[in-house]
């Protein structure tokens, strides 16, 4: 079975820099987004049997300041959030890669280049209110 294993435990083939391969096929670039990126997201906020979070991709909070200009940056690896209508009641700190844009240009749904390592936060349970969208 050498090499011919995917998911969470990757390949099993020896090598170790395409380890983090998320099942979108990007290569996460921490262990804790990786393992993020394996867990099921809900459809719906409503069926109690989901986790009630999606990834997606988010902002930086601050405003960054690339090449001289202001710029805003986007998460590359998808971070857990919970679902519109839904508030976390846990989460946790991680640090993922950002793409940074001029302040004025359009996001983008696929960022491929890592401009810095950030910190953000993470959902990792949440609660969701009985009108929830």
């Amino acid at each position: 079975m050498k090499g011919k294993t995917c998911g969470l435990c990757g390949k099993a083939d020896g090598e170790t820099m395409q380890e983090y391969r998320t099942p979108t096929g990007w290569i996460a670039t921490t262990a804790v987004s990786f393992a993020h990126s394996w867990i099921l997201p809900a459809e719906n906020c409503r069926d109690a049997t989901e986790c009630r979070m999606r990834h997606e991709s988010v902002q930086l909070e601050k405003q960054g300041n690339m090449q001289a200009q202001n710029s805003k940056c986007y998460s590359v690896d998808p971070v857990l959030r919970c679902m519109p209508g839904c508030f976390p009641v846990r989460t946790t700190s991680v640090t993922v890669g950002f793409h940074c844009l001029p302040a004025g240009s359009s996001p983008s749904s696929v960022y491929k280049s890592v401009d810095l390592m950030e910190t953000t936060e993470s959902h990792l349970a949440c609660t969701c209110t009985a009108q929830c969208a």
